[in-house]
């Protein structure tokens, strides 16, 4: 069961120099900072992001390793932010499962869960490791709009920006040759021409739907024909790729 701890608003102002080890402080002066790197309150000083996480249904939780944050069948309607931690984000059906990302500390999920009505939920979040989750509900994000526009022009960015990063991610489905599949994968995930996965080879192979063989002999082709160079994990554009 996950460990709850909800918010309480304090009158002090927070400060930059509080510990962010979520395993030793619970209070809003430990993670106010990891908030403010999150797209969600970018351009908000940090003493009225401390105001704004003392909204009503904001709360911290922590769940252990393999412990499912969010299922289709059983969402939870709010915004998480990962404190401390990661989480596997997977596609799940009776026969199958899909790795689609690992998100780390300060990176967001849920917003696929808020303000509409259905009632399943687009994927399954589970914890990677022992992860501490900021999450905000529904009506508190709506509040907090309210209050601040900012907050709605920073979400409406975000959203934005995702439908134009699955926007691309389409791409991916149009007739394309196994190594254009590939290199298409890196191209979207790429930061500043590098892409380091999160994910073994088996599990990258299974997220393009392709067999371990194909994925190695793609990625050499790709490497022999000096579009990426390669280097365990991490890959790396070529400067014509990258443009």
């Amino acid at each position: 069961m996950a460990i709850t701890r909800q918010i309480k608003h304090q009158t002090s102002k927070p400060n930059s120099n509080t510990r962010t080890d979520m395993s030793r402080s619970l209070q809003p002066t430990a993670y106010v900072t990891l908030a403010g790197k999150t797209f969600l309150f970018a351009g908000i000083p940090e003493t009225e992001i401390f105001a704004l996480l003392g909204t009503a249904g904001v709360r911290v939780e922590h769940y252990e390793k393999d412990q499912i944050i969010f299922d289709r069948s059983d969402p939870d309607r709010a915004l998480g932010i990962i404190l401390y931690g990661t989480c596997v984000v997977t596609k799940e059906s009776e026969n199958d499962r899909m790795p689609m990302s690992v998100l780390k500390q300060t990176d967001l999920f849920g917003a696929a869960s808020l303000f509409h009505d259905e009632e399943a939920y687009v994927a399954r979040v589970t914890a990677g490791e022992s992860t501490w989750v900021l999450l905000i509900s529904e009506e508190a994000l709506r509040s907090m709009m309210q209050r601040d526009f900012r907050v709605t022009e920073n979400y409406l960015r975000y959203l934005t920006a995702r439908i134009r990063f699955l926007s691309e991610r389409l791409d991916g489905f149009l007739p394309q040759s196994v190594e254009e599949r590939v290199l298409n994968h890196i191209k979207t995930r790429a930061e500043n021409g590098l892409y380091e996965s999160e994910w073994s080879v088996t599990q990258l192979a299974d997220a393009l739907r392709i067999s371990r063989t194909t994925l190695y002999r793609a990625m050499d082709k790709l490497v022999s024909e000096g579009k990426i160079e390669r280097h365990g994990r991490a890959f790396r554009l070529s400067k014509g790729e990258n443009e």
